[in-house]
């Protein structure tokens, strides 16, 4: 049994598992059947024989509002696909609710490669210049006029919230709080993004990509298309890289110094209500985040 990390959380039997896929999916029934090790907070994958992946969630619904996200990743991966250098999983089909499991659910191809939120790759620049190149495309995608919709990340201006400021005091036995109000605060006054939102990934962690020889080659976790302000895209200059890896991440963006202060501000976000939140139940993104805090923290 893994540790529970949300309520509502299932953990799904893999017996059961491989049932739902002979039943749904036949071209997979007989085929092995392997949770794979992730340090994510919202999928558990598992890999189905060689050349696939079933991603559950977490906790399951099989709501029509989840059934029509699914559907929405499932699509924005083929237009990735035709825009990215790297890799980006095909997908497969949708699953539906099986015994034990209450929830949509879907299956992708599997691809090749080591998880960045396990690798030492903070001073990598050659990485640092790769990932700025894969932000700044999906920014350069074209968004139909659409904006923010108020969910995730990316809103204009970044917004003071009641759980960044309870996260801070949570936080206290593991932070200076009165240094972590000053960085929050100070991204808070950053000039707001100008003109009309970009189309952005909208959630940039480590978790989401693979390396191989040390350039990154894959992005696993295709979210429905998000718009916004590009600066929540800056994350990793603070979440993964050092110097002078970070600075090389952001000047390869093309991104002003306002947009920095911004992207400060979202890295601090994630880090200060993940420290928290998944302390005792997810050492890896715990670590990760502790990580991000003490880089901002420290400037």
């Amino acid at each position: 049994m893994g540790t529970v990390m949300h309520d509502g959380q299932i953990e799904v039997a893999v017996d059961a598992l491989a049932s739902a896929l002979a039943s749904q999916f036949p071209e997979s029934a007989g085929l092995s059947i392997q949770r794979v090790e992730s340090a994510g907070t919202v999928v558990a994958p598992f890999r189905v024989g060689v050349e696939l992946v079933a991603r559950l969630p977490l906790v399951p619904s099989d709501s029509d509002a989840v059934r029509k996200s699914v559907r929405r990743e499932q699509e924005y991966a083929a237009v990735l696909a035709d825009h990215l250098r790297v890799a980006i999983p095909r997908p497969r089909g949708i699953g539906e609710p099986f015994e034990g499991y209450p929830g949509i659910w879907s299956v992708w191809t599997w691809l090749p490669g080591r998880s960045l939120d396990r690798l030492p790759m903070a001073q990598d620049r050659r990485l640092a210049r790769d990932l700025a190149e894969l932000v700044g495309t999906i920014h350069a995608l074209p968004t139909g006029g659409r904006s923010w919709n108020g969910e995730g990340r990316g809103g204009t201006p970044l917004a003071d919230t009641p759980w960044v400021r309870e996260s801070i005091e949570r936080s206290a036995h593991l932070i200076d709080p009165r240094k972590a109000t000053a960085v929050w605060e100070r991204a808070l006054a950053a000039c707001p993004h100008r003109g009309a939102a970009v189309r952005i990934h909208g959630d940039p962690m480590p978790g989401n990509f693979l390396v191989n020889d040390g350039r990154l080659t894959g992005m696993v976790d295709v979210a429905p298309p998000a718009f916004g302000d590009p600066a929540a895209d800056l994350q990793p200059a603070w979440v993964l890289f050092e110097e002078p890896a970070r600075s090389v991440f952001l000047s390869a963006t093309g991104l002003d110094e306002f947009a920095q202060e911004r992207g400060r501000g979202w890295a601090f976000e994630m880090a200060i209500g993940g420290a928290h939140y998944y302390e005792h139940t997810n050492a890896v993104f715990f670590q990760q985040a502790m990580r991000t805090l003490e880089r901002l923290l420290e400037q």
